[in-house]
Formats: C-alpha cells, sequence, structure tokens
C-alpha cells in the first residue's frame, strides 16, 4: 500500500507542476496593429516569449502576466488581448509575456510565483533596454500572475505600481480546498504531492505565501482586484493580502468565477485599472 500511495503522490506530482501549452496566435486581431512578437531571458535564463504594443502617448508600461495553465491568448477566457488592447488604447505601453512553461516561452515546471517571478523581471530589464524608466513600469497579474507580480515588486524596486486580480494569500489553503476537484484524489494525496512536487522543481512550493511578502512593497501603490463569490480563490484570501499591505486599494466585484472580474464588467475594469496607474505611474 505504501509504495501505491507513493507512486500515485508522485504521477500527480510530475502531472500537476507540468503546465498546460496553450496559445492562439489568432488573438492579437484584438489590436489594431499587429503587435510585435518579443523574446527575452528571464534572470535565471528562461526564454521568454511576449508581444509588446508601444503607445505614441506616453511611457507608462503595463506588463500583464497571466494565471496557472493559461498564457497571454487564454487568461479571462481568452479576452486578455482584448483587456490589454483597451489599455493600449487608454495611452498605455503594453507588454504581454507568457510566462516559463506556458504559451511560447522556454520549458519549466510550476512553482507558483517562487520562480516565475524572474520572467517578469526579465520583462523590466528588457523595457528598460528599449529606454523605459525606473517607475514608468506597472505590473498587473491575475490568480498565479498575481503571487508572480507581487514576489516580482518585491524583488525589483524598478516596479512602480502593482494591480493583482484573483491572488492568493499562501497557495497551500487552496490547494487544499480545491485539491479533490483539480486532481480527482482524495486529500491524504496533497502532502505527499506536494513533497514530490518540491522535488522535482528544487524549491519549497508550501513556501509561495505572497502574503508574507506584498507589505514590503509600500510605499509604491497596490491595487487589489477579488471577486466576491470567487469559487476557486476564496475572497477571504483577498482579505489576507489587504490586511497585509494596509495603504493598498481594494476593489472587490460581482465575478462568480474565476478570475472574472474583467468579463463581468469589462469598461468598470479597464476604467478602475487605467485609472489606478495614470495616477500610479511616473
Amino acid at each position: 500500500m505504501v509504495t501505491i500511495y507513493i507512486g500515485i503522490s508522485v504521477v500527480a506530482a510530475n502531472f500537476l507542476s507540468t503546465p498546460k501549452r496553450i496559445f492562439d496566435q489568432r488573438a492579437s486581431s484584438a489590436f489594431s496593429k499587429s503587435p510585435q512578437d518579443v523574446r527575452f531571458l528571464s534572470t535565471d535564463g528562461v526564454e521568454i516569449a511576449g508581444w509588446f504594443v508601444p503607445s505614441k502617448l506616453s511611457n507608462k508600461t503595463i506588463i500583464l502576466v497571466h494565471g496557472m495553465n493559461s498564457s497571454r491568448t487564454d487568461e479571462f477566457d481568452g479576452h486578455f488581448p482584448e483587456f490589454a488592447a483597451a489599455l493600449e488604447r487608454e495611452g498605455f505601453t503594453i507588454l504581454m509575456i507568457d510566462l516559463r512553461g506556458h504559451g511560447q516561452s522556454g520549458n519549466a515546471r510550476f512553482t507558483f510565483g517562487l520562480t516565475e517571478r524572474r520572467d517578469v523581471i526579465g520583462a523590466v530589464n528588457w523595457l528598460k533596454s528599449k529606454g523605459y524608466k525606473p517607475q514608468e513600469i506597472g505590473v498587473l497579474g491575475v490568480s498565479m500572475g498575481s503571487a508572480t507580480a507581487i514576489g516580482a515588486t518585491v524583488d525589483d524596486p524598478d516596479i512602480g505600481a502593482l494591480v493583482t486580480d484573483s491572488g492568493y494569500a499562501e497557495v497551500y489553503p487552496v490547494m487544499q480546498y480545491n485539491w479533490s476537484k483539480v486532481s480527482g484524489l482524495p486529500n491524504v494525496f496533497l502532502p505527499s504531492t506536494m513533497m514530490f512536487g518540491s522535488f522535482l522543481t528544487g524549491y519549497d512550493l508550501i513556501s509561495a505565501k505572497p502574503v508574507n511578502e506584498i507589505g514590503r512593497i509600500s510605499p509604491r501603490p497596490i491595487l487589489i482586484i477579488h471577486g466576491v463569490a470567487d469559487p476557486f480563490i476564496p475572497v477571504k484570501q483577498a482579505y489576507e493580502l489587504k490586511n497585509a499591505a494596509p495603504s493598498s486599494e481594494y476593489w472587490e466585484t460581482s465575478a462568480n468565477k474565476h478570475p472574472e472580474s474583467y468579463n463581468a464588467n469589462p469598461k468598470a475594469y479597464v476604467k478602475r485599472v487605467s485609472s489606478f496607474f495614470r495616477q500610479s505611474l511616473k
């Protein structure tokens, strides 16, 4: 029985730590002009793919970061490029990236933001190499992309402002909450799967706790967005992030799917996000 338990845990860890590849080139049609395909390296050498849409109106730039098993074309149920195009019309330069292991970027396993943050910092470095200045650059992350964006903003003082959407405060309680639904296995397999996942990635996955980091971002501005009835990451996780960063703004939407705040009211979402970055970025 022990051998079977270990075997199932190893298979589950391998399967669940390997991102799904989703990418649709046709999604670029959301922009009035085709975005530039770009490639650059994360700070630990993984090749990151992205779309770059420069603005003629402003150097204020937003890096958009998708969540787990998604991509720059798939986030927001496929509406991420539409959202990016709306921000570009608001006058922002946009850099959409595929996190490692996702979309068209280099291979890697999940670490729930622990290593993925290096992809965002690589994006910041690429923008600076193109002449964009520190504090002109903001980041918006969704779901696991929120944890990634929080970590990147903590580690890189050149990021001027942060928006988190549908993010978790700690990954392990979210895994406990969703484990049986996602894996089809009883909860007794979760601790061993996380242990073997940590072995496969070389990182303690349970240590993915953005709530322990977000308080170090101040005085740089933060906007936390969460759906009141998010069934995957309960809204109490957003409350924990807000409590850890008291000076942050908090916007609770009526969304009842994960992560659906944009799709629930696109105009209101674009208005709130663009207003925040316009005021927060230098």
